[in-house]
């Protein structure tokens, strides 16, 4: 389903390690707490009292009626959020935990560190804590990153220590809100350490980002246009297993639902080959935030369709979500992760929906770092979301990125007009928020077309001609442009709709949506269990939990375990793939990526028919860098020039190789015998380094000169390889050994076999 939103030390032992890694890491910060310098005894100077501009009013939605004020004797809980002393040196460290060149290289941070490295001092949250003290307010337990202090105290108590008044209302579809009038005020002499105040109202709440089929719809007789072991699209090519190895579903779905199986996903974006190499993301676990309850039985229907168990927790924060079946997006998310990462941990982190209670879930999963993975299908318009709220946010996916944990968030169902909605449409341009933040890994929306042949293609989802969605994305008012992303190695990531901001912004633009895409279209959409019947759902909030099973299974694989990788699925990484790699992702035969070039994410329905925005070769703000292909091709040929030539391997191979702490290149020592009789085929052995382990991971070419004369396969341990060298004439050839995308090189003596009479 679709949503909306915007949006210490080392460890001890890599210290000891590396010095002068710790000695950057302490100066920087030493150096940023200096330059926020307050008083840290127990009393701090008032002041006049100063509006914090980030926790402003927010605006009245159409439709709203003033109540009359919120009773004094209501209890209310609000987050009081403080700043990052130096989010410079922050932006440095992030930067530098995938650039080899930086000190701070893969130096990924434990629970407990961040704080102490870049969160404020102790000093500085007691001076919050004695301010909010001096004001009559009880303030709880400061968060372990010492960047919030949560306070519950009553409307009366919240409305004299923040100066503000609280009103009730009542929006255009009937539901009751309240929300402050004027922007929160706090004594001058602590007002630079504090970000903003969540909490005081509740008026425009993160939306799902998803549209149902029921099974009676017209729409949803439309045939489903791949099947559990199909073949790829048209555009990509890449080989499948003949039979799919992953979960397979039972016959209780409906024949007269067209939603699409776990198992026919999993075959469309390369996952069964994943599978096949046993690969189903065991020993990972995914969290999934959710504003909304779930049935466990509906969850336990469709694991009992599968044949899969599953394991699901649920931890509810401030208080949780409620009960009941809620709208059938919970369910979708648990379920879509179930049916593509079988065998990971899925933990649910259930909030009421309100700014705290998200803020709340992302607080909770970053303080607790067991999930390496979080999916979030809720979200709300940037351009109505306070910077309060997303700064809060930002610092804490910030966090999460320093600990190697990724986020995904859905793009939005309502094209380039991210704060239209079903009930109310709004032709203003505007990007959806979590997915905006630049340490979010944004998820827009594709669809199914067809060729000329009738070929499968996979294009921009737009559904404006019927009004059920588009695939969100567009350029963030908030957000500049992160380093990682403008590498203009990738093909238009700097485009004619990039907007400029040479001042504020370090890289020069602001941020563009969406990062990745996946199937977001709900009439191909995905058969769920929810409600005590299969239902057909799409949109970005279901393409999110299939990036985030990627993320798991990717996390979980060989690969990434030879390789002993870090940071695999962090955006910095995935960037950096897509540039290093963009004459063969962009090529006409794709690797890693699928680039989606055709439609726009224009949704007229909106009220807006400006055109933005279309998709384009390269990155573009209707689907990204593309669409995922998990798995890549494993032919090998030789090009007619004679010069060899090999395919890519897919998006896990690429990303794990990209973050690899151990040696990336592959080296041919020796090769015994190295001799043989001219005419006839021979098993040697070859030894060097840089070698995988793993099943149809490595090939080898036999090598005349410049022109290869055989790809044969290659059963390979790190350190050796063995193979079969072809028949061939009496002549001295090399054996080039292929581990995922590298051959071994240069040639030399040493990788020489002759052929003798």
């Amino acid at each position: 389903m679709t949503a909306t939103a915007l949006d210490g030390d080392m460890p001890l032992r890599s210290l000891r390690r590396r010095p002068l890694v710790a000695l950057l890491i302490v100066l920087a910060v030493l150096l940023g707490l200096a330059a926020m310098a307050v008083p840290s005894g127990a009393a701090v100077a008032e002041g006049p009292p100063v509006p914090l501009a980030a926790s402003a009013a927010p605006p009245l939605p159409a439709g709203t009626a003033l109540l009359g004020a919120v009773s004094p004797g209501t209890t209310m809980a609000v987050t009081v959020t403080l700043a990052l002393p130096d989010q410079a040196a922050l932006t440095t460290f992030l930067n530098g935990l995938t650039d080899p060149a930086s000190p701070y290289y893969q130096r990924f941070l434990v629970p407990g560190q961040f704080g102490p490295m870049f969160g404020p001092s102790l000093g500085q949250v007691a001076a919050v804590e004695n301010a909010l003290r001096a004001a009559g307010l009880s303030p709880g337990p400061v968060a372990p990153d010492r960047l919030s202090i949560p306070v519950t105290a009553t409307a009366s108590a919240i409305e004299h220590a923040f100066g503000v008044t609280l009103d009730r209302y009542r929006l255009a579809g009937g539901r009751l809100g309240f929300a402050d009038t004027t922007a929160p005020k706090i004594p001058a002499a602590v007002a630079p350490l504090v970000q903003g105040v969540l909490g005081l109202n509740d008026l425009d709440p993160a939306q799902p980002e998803g549209d149902s089929v029921p099974a009676s719809s017209p729409a949803a007789t439309r045939p489903a246009v791949i099947r559990a072991g199909a073949g790829p699209t048209a555009t990509t090519g890449a080989a499948r297993p003949a039979v799919n190895p992953g979960p397979q579903p039972c016959g209780a779905i409906s024949d007269g639902l067209s939603g699409l199986t776990a198992d026919a996903i999993a075959a469309h974006y390369g996952l069964a080959q994943r599978y096949a190499e046993g690969d189903y993301g065991q020993g990972i676990r995914i969290g999934v935030a959710e504003l909304e309850p779930n049935l466990t039985s509906d969850v336990t229907a469709y694991e009992q369709c599968y044949r899969i168990s599953t394991k699901v927790n649920y931890i509810k924060v401030d208080g949780g979500a409620g009960s009941g079946a809620g709208s059938g997006e919970a369910a979708l998310d648990i379920e879509t992760l179930a049916g593509l990462a079988p065998k990971a941990t899925i933990d649910v982190y259930q909030a009421p929906n309100t700014n705290g209670g998200f803020y709340g879930i992302f607080k909770k999963w970053v303080t607790a770092d067991t999930d390496k993975v979080l999916s979030v299908s809720w979200g709300s318009c940037e351009a109505d979301t306070s910077a309060a709220t997303t700064k809060a946010q930002e610092a804490l996916f910030e966090q999460a990125d320093a600990q190697d944990q990724t986020v995904f968030a859905a793009a939005g169902d309502n094209g380039s007009t991210g704060c239209s909605t079903n009930a109310t449409a709004n032709a203003r341009l505007s990007v959806v928020a979590p997915a905006s933040d630049p340490y979010v890994i944004g998820v827009g929306g594709t669809s199914f077309g067809f060729t000329s042949n009738n070929d499968i293609v996979e294009i921009t989802w737009n559904d404006s001609g019927i009004g059920s969605g588009a695939g969100g994305g567009g350029v963030s008012t908030q957000w500049c442009m992160p380093a990682y992303q403008h590498d203009t190695a990738i093909p238009a990531i700097v485009n004619g709709h990039s907007v400029k901001d040479k001042k504020s912004c370090a890289s020069g633009y602001y941020r563009e949506v969406p990062d990745v895409s996946a199937l977001g279209d709900p009439f191909y959409g995905y058969a769920v269990f929810a409600g005590g019947q299969w239902i057909q759902v799409g949109g970005t909030s279901a393409a999110t939990p299939v990036w985030a099973s990627i993320a798991a299974l990717t996390d979980a694989s060989a690969f990434c375990s030879a390789y002993r990788s870090k940071g695999a699925f962090l955006p910095q990484t995935l960037y950096a793939v897509a540039a290093k790699y963009h004459s063969y992702i962009y090529a006409a035969s794709p690797q890693g990526l699928n680039d989606i070039a055709n439609g726009d994410n224009d949704y007229t329905p909106s009220g807006y028919t400006g055109g933005l925005y279309p998709a384009t070769r390269g990155y573009d703000m209707a689907t990204g860098l593309g669409a995922p292909m998990l798995s890549g091709l494993t032919g090998l040929y030789g090009g007619g020039n004679g010069e060899w030539h090999t395919y890519l391997a897919g998006l896990t191979q690429l990303l794990c190789h990209q973050s690899a702490t151990t040696a990336k290149a592959v080296k041919v020592t020796s090769v015994s015998p190295d001799t043989g009789p001219a005419g006839k085929a021979r098993k040697v052995v070859v030894h060097g380094s840089g070698f995988l382990g793993i099943a149809s991971a490595n090939a080898a070419q036999i090598i005349s000169g410049r022109k290869v004369l055989a790809t044969v396969g290659a059963s390979c341990s790190a350190t050796k390889c063995t193979i079969t060298v072809p028949a061939e004439s009496a002549r001295t050839v090399d054996i080039k050994i292929f581990a995922v995308s590298l051959w071994s090189s240069p040639l030399t003596a040493k990788d020489r076999y002759r052929y003798v009479k």
